[in-house]
């Protein structure tokens, strides 16, 4: 039987130290920023939203496939009558959770004490469609064991944070067509003894509490003692300790935390799982997963998705060179 690693503390949270070839070329940033949600959640709101614009499919279950926007995307400022997206207008700011501590996708620049990244870049798209003004956003730093549960509860509007899809989160939450495909990896310190993971075995493996990733690698190495944390960006400080023998994450995050300190530690070739990204809104308000759909239909058919993948994940500097277009959209109809 697998056992756990005590969760406790681990050390503080890396401070990312971002040189200037790792920020180049990221967008001028003028997004609100509040603490880290640490407070007890509060139950799922009850709000009553607007009926679907479609019937959701009934059968087997695809993570990848979501709800549909039919028709065109309303303009900017001028949301449907009783709609979620005109609650969102009036109140004047769209609120969304995100990481701080994973390079490329969601981290807080030192100089100026912003988050930035590649899905903080995708809610400012969402913003731009409800308001016209993509600052229009405030930014919820949450921890990936946070990022349902203040979805569900209405803390906030959405979650962008590297959220993989899949069935048991789609019953929880409404998850948008995919945006990114990740892939389930190692990261280990060089000259060690794990080449892959059969070799976790009896060895420690750190990622985060309510990740997809455990999971897998109960399935994969039974013998692995698993080291839950809260966030991310601890899983390199008890690598760098000693305190475990690998992490297991996405790639995504792994070549963040291997551009941080690339002299010891090293990425695994073999991809171990998918890891497809979706962003996660209420099921409260289905009409407000469709119209996040039709947006980035929008962005893919404009090319502006793409556009973002160059400028915040073309990162061949330190290894990060995603797929050279997003993975087209599925739905359940």
């Amino acid at each position: 039987m697998t056992t756990r690693g005590k969760p406790g503390r681990v050390g503080p949270v890396v401070v990312l130290i971002l040189t200037t070839t790792l920020i180049a070329g990221c967008a001028s940033l003028s997004a609100n920023v509040t603490p880290v949600i640490d407070k007890a959640l509060s139950p799922s709101t009850t709000t009553t939203s607007t009926t679907p614009t479609t019937t959701p499919h009934i059968g087997p279950c695809d993570p990848k496939r979501s709800l549909r926007w039919v028709g065109p995307v309303p303009q900017p400022g001028a949301m449907p009558a009783a709609s979620y997206m005109r609650t969102i207008l009036q109140r004047g700011l769209l609120t969304v959770g995100v990481d701080q501590t994973t390079l490329f996708f969601g981290y807080r620049i030192p100089q100026t004490g912003e988050i930035d990244g590649f899905d903080i870049a995708l809610a400012r798209e969402i913003a731009r469609a409800i308001f016209g003004n993509p600052n229009a956003i405030e930014l919820k730093a949450v921890t990936t064991d946070q990022r349902l549960p203040v979805v569900e509860s209405g803390l906030v509007d959405m979650v962008a944070s590297q959220v993989t899809a899949t069935c048991s989160r789609r019953t929880q939450v409404d998850l948008s067509t995919i945006y990114y495909l990740a892939h389930q990896k190692l990261l280990v310190r060089k000259g060690g003894s794990i080449s892959s993971v059969a070799d976790l075995n009896g060895k420690k493996v750190c990622a985060t509490a309510g990740s997809t990733s455990f999971a897998n690698i109960e399935k994969l190495a039974p013998g692995a003692v698993l080291y839950p944390v809260a966030v991310r960006a601890d899983c390199l400080v008890a690598l760098e300790e000693g305190w475990v023998d690998a992490i297991t994450s996405d790639d995504t995050i792994l070549l963040g935390f291997e551009a941080q300190d690339p002299n010891n530690t090293q990425i695994l070739p073999a991809e171990l799982e998918d890891e497809p990204y979706a962003l996660a809104t209420s099921k409260a308000h289905p009409e407000f997963g469709q119209f996040v759909n039709g947006v980035l239909d929008q962005l893919r058919a404009s090319g502006r998705l793409e556009e973002l993948y160059r400028q915040y994940l073309n990162r061949s500097d330190v290894g990060f060179v995603p797929p050279a277009a997003p993975p087209p959209a599925s739905y359940q109809d």
